[in-house]
C-alpha cells in the first residue's frame, strides 16, 4: 500500500465528501472533480461550465468609467487630438491596437506612441507628457498609468495640457488619488473599488472600456460598428488575458472561451499570419499556443527590437502582415538565445544551496545582461529552485530590473515596504518592475533578504506539486476526457486538472530520446495504461528502478496517432 508525500497538496480538499450527481449527465469522478473546485450547485456549475457573454460585468461600475467616457466623447464630438500610450508587452501593444482601431472606425486621427523599454522604461513618463503638452488634447495610455505619480500631479497643475484617460490594471501604490477630471484612472483595483471581478488584464479593461463608449455613443456613430463588433475583438482579448498570465476564471473565463472560439477564424490579419508562423501545425489555437507560441513573439519585439512592429502587426493598417510575422519569430529566437546564455552564466556562477539555505531570495545584477529578457530568466529561476528572483541591469548608476516570486511571497507586497529606495516601481503578487540607482542596491539586498528569510520558511521552498482528486484507475475512460474538456480554458486560477493514483505497479518501462524521457506502463485495478515523464530527473530514476508499487501524480491527455486514439498520463512526480 503506498502513500503520497507532504508536498503533493490537495488544492481543494473536500470536507465530508460525499460524491454528489451535481449535473445530470455527467459522470460521478468528474462531478467529484467540480465539486472539489467549488462548483457544488447546478447553477455554480453551469455558470462556469457553459460561460455567457451576457455575464460579463457592467463596466459602468468601474473606477473613473463614467469620467473616461464623458471625456472621450468629448474628444470624438470635437475631433480633438488624441494620442494612445501603450505599453511594450503583448498586453500593452493589443490594449492600444484596441483602442487605436476603434477611434479609426470613427475618422478619428490618433497617434501612437509606446516606449522603448531600455532607454524609457515603463509608464507615462513626465518626459513623454512634457514632449506633446502643446501638441495633444487627449493622451490615453493603457495598461499603464495608476502608479506615475509625477507625471499625474504634473497633468493636473498645467490647465492648458492635455487630459489623461488611464486604462490600467495593475495595483495602486497609494490609498487614495486626487478626483480630478483631468487626469481620469479607469481600473478595477482603485482604492474603494466595487467592480465585482478585479483581475481583468490591461486589455480586458480596454475591452469594457470600449464597451462602455460605444454603449454612450449616438446612433449615427453606433452604425458604423457591426453587431458583432465587439465579439471580434474577444480573439485579441483573450491573447492579452494569457499573455498577461491573469487567473481565468469569472469574466476571464468567458473572455478567453470566447475568444478561443474567435480565433479559429480570426478576421485580424496579423494575428492570423503570425499563428501561421509560430503554431503552423495546430487544428486549433489552444490557450497553451497563445502563452507559448504566439505571445512569447509578440513580447519579443519589444525585448529585442521595437514594440512597434508588434503593434503594426496586429493594427488594421496596411502592411506585410508575414513579413513582420517573421520578424517577430526571428526576434523571438534571438530572445532564446540570450536569455539562455544569461540563466547559463548564472546557474555556473552562483552557489543556489547556499542561497537558498541562507536568503531564501537570488537578487544580481550586471551591466551585460539585456533588461528585456531579465523577467523571463527570473522566472526560470522561480521555475528551477522554487526560490523569488530579482534581476537587474547596471547602466550609468542605474538599476532597471525585473522580480518573478512563488505562490506564497507576495513581491509586490513586500516591496513595497522599500518603496522608498526606488525611482520607479510596479508590479503584482508575482511580478515586479523596479529602477533604482545603484548606490541604493546593496541596502535593498540587505532589507530584502531580510524581509524574505522572516516570511519564507525552508518548507515553503520544497517544490509541491498540486492535485484535485485521487482517483483509481476503473475512473478513466474517453467520457470523462470529454469531461474534463469543458473546464477549459486552463490556466492561473483555473489550473489543468491533476490527479493522484496509489498502488500503481510498474509492468513496462521504455527510454525514449537517450533516457532523457521514460514511458512507463502502469497498472491498477486491472487496467493499463502508458505514462510519460519528460526530462527525468535523478529522483524520479531512483524511484522508477527501485520501486515496484508506487503513487503517480498526472494529468491526463488523449494521444491521437495514425487515426486512433489512446489516453496518456502525463506524470509530473512519483513517490
Amino acid at each position: 500500500m503506498t502513500d503520497i508525500p507532504h508536498n503533493w497538496i490537495c488544492r481543494n480538499p473536500i470536507k465530508n465528501a460525499v460524491c454528489v450527481q451535481v449535473i445530470s449527465g455527467y459522470s460521478d469522478v468528474f462531478s467529484k472533480l467540480i465539486q472539489s473546485r467549488g462548483l457544488n450547485t447546478i447553477e455554480k456549475a453551469r455558470a462556469f461550465l457553459e460561460p455567457s457573454i451576457k455575464s460579463l460585468h457592467d463596466p459602468f461600475l468601474m473606477p473613473g468609467m463614467n469620467k473616461g467616457v464623458e471625456r472621450l466623447k468629448e474628444a470624438i464630438g470635437s475631433k480633438q487630438r488624441i494620442i494612445v500610450f501603450g505599453d511594450y508587452d503583448a498586453d500593452g501593444i493589443i490594449s492600444s491596437v484596441l483602442v487605436y482601431n476603434f477611434l479609426k472606425s470613427l475618422n478619428i486621427e490618433t497617434g501612437i506612441y509606446i516606449p522603448d523599454r531600455t532607454d524609457e522604461g515603463y509608464d507615462l513618463g513626465i518626459d513623454f507628457v512634457k514632449k506633446v503638452s502643446s501638441s495633444i488634447d487627449l493622451i490615453i495610455s493603457v495598461d499603464c498609468g495608476t502608479n506615475n505619480i509625477e507625471s499625474q500631479e504634473y497633468i493636473r497643475n498645467n490647465q492648458n495640457g492635455p487630459d489623461v484617460i488611464a486604462c490600467d490594471h495593475h495595483n495602486p501604490t497609494l490609498n487614495d488619488y486626487p478626483d480630478n477630471n483631468k487626469y481620469v484612472i479607469i481600473n478595477p483595483k482603485m482604492p474603494g473599488s466595487e467592480y465585482p471581478f478585479k483581475d481583468l488584464s490591461g486589455g480586458g479593461v480596454v475591452f469594457k472600456f470600449l464597451i462602455a463608449v460605444l454603449r454612450s455613443l449616438n446612433s449615427r456613430q453606433k452604425n458604423i460598428y457591426d453587431k458583432n463588433y465587439l465579439s471580434s475583438l474577444l480573439d485579441l482579448v483573450a491573447v492579452s488575458t494569457i499573455a498577461d498570465v491573469m487567473p481565468l476564471i469569472d469574466e476571464n473565463r468567458i473572455i478567453v472561451k470566447r475568444g478561443l472560439e474567435e480565433i479559429q477564424n480570426t478576421s485580424n490579419r496579423g494575428l492570423k499570419a503570425l499563428i501561421g508562423i509560430a503554431a503552423p501545425d495546430s487544428m486549433e489555437i489552444r490557450e497553451y499556443d497563445i502563452g507559448f507560441m504566439i505571445a512569447p513573439r509578440l513580447n519579443a519585439a519589444g525585448r529585442i527590437g521595437t514594440a512597434i512592429d508588434s503593434f503594426n502587426l496586429l493594427s488594421d493598417d496596411d502592411t506585410d502582415n508575414v513579413y513582420i510575422a517573421k520578424k517577430l519569430d526571428s526576434f523571438n529566437r534571438e530572445r532564446q538565445g540570450i536569455q539562455k546564455k544569461i540563466l547559463d552564466e548564472i546557474l555556473l556562477k552562483y552557489d543556489f544551496d547556499e542561497i537558498i539555505s541562507q536568503k531564501k531570495i537570488f537578487i544580481a545584477k550586471s551591466n551585460d545582461w539585456n533588461e528585456g529578457v531579465l523577467g523571463i530568466v527570473a522566472s526560470g529561476i522561480v521555475k528551477k529552485f522554487n526560490l523569488p528572483a530579482i534581476l537587474f541591469r547596471e547602466r550609468n548608476g542605474i538599476l532597471k530590473g525585473s522580480g518573478r516570486s512563488i505562490p506564497h511571497f507576495d513581491l509586490h507586497g513586500n516591496l513595497l515596504q522599500l518603496v522608498d529606495l526606488f525611482i520607479k516601481f510596479g508590479g503584482h503578487k508575482l511580478a515586479c518592475g523596479i529602477s533604482m540607482d545603484l548606490q541604493n542596491f546593496n541596502e535593498f539586498c540587505r532589507k530584502m533578504v531580510s524581509i524574505t528569510k522572516k516570511k519564507i520558511s525552508n518548507k515553503e521552498l520544497i517544490k509541491k506539486y498540486e492535485y484535485d482528486i485521487e482517483i483509481g484507475f476503473q475512473d478513466i475512460d474517453i467520457r470523462f476526457l470529454e469531461d474534463l474538456c469543458l473546464l477549459r480554458p486552463n490556466g492561473t486560477g483555473n489550473p489543468r486538472p491533476a490527479f493522484v493514483t496509489k498502488d500503481c505497479s510498474i509492468a513496462e518501462i521504455k527510454q525514449l530520446k537517450n533516457g532523457k524521457h521514460v514511458k512507463i506502463f502502469f497498472k491498477n485495478n486491472g487496467r493499463v495504461f502508458e505514462g510519460l515523464i519528460f526530462n527525468i530527473d535523478d529522483s524520479k530514476k531512483k524511484i522508477l528502478y527501485n520501486k515496484e508499487i508506487v503513487s503517480i501524480l498526472y494529468n491526463l491527455q488523449l494521444n491521437k496517432w495514425n487515426n486512433s486514439s489512446s489516453i496518456q498520463l502525463m506524470v509530473k512526480d512519483m513517490f
